[in-house]
């Protein structure tokens, strides 16, 4: 499935699907893409989440937003998990049941 790209600045976009993780360092958010390439942009996680939620991201824990497609496995207490590039990320206790979840409707 091909999706339009996604503005994340004025001269800058990038497609849902391309994007690994997003992560939060202090008031910047790093955006990883599956070819590796990270890019440094000046806004919280909070507003990135927002933007990229209703294309299968999930916010596993205070600093880190997933693609939910590039998850390769969880341990059976869904506290860990590894996403296809090997990274490995731990699940905050109070999200575990909504990740839960999110996982079963994404295997459905």
């Amino acid at each position: 499935m091909i999706s339009s790209p996604l503005k994340i600045a004025k001269k800058q976009s990038v497609f849902p699907n391309e994007v690994l993780l997003l992560k939060a360092n202090i008031n910047y958010t790093e955006i990883h893409l599956k070819c590796g390439k990270k890019i440094m942009m000046a806004k919280t996680l909070k507003v990135f989440y927002k933007e990229f939620e209703k294309f299968g991201f999930f916010r596993v824990n205070r600093s880190v937003v997933i693609n939910m497609k590039f998850v390769a496995k969880t341990d059976e207490q869904f506290q860990n998990l590894k996403l296809k590039n090997k990274l490995e990320l731990k699940v905050s206790r109070r999200r575990r049941d909504d990740f839960k979840a999110s996982l079963g409707r994404l295997n459905t």
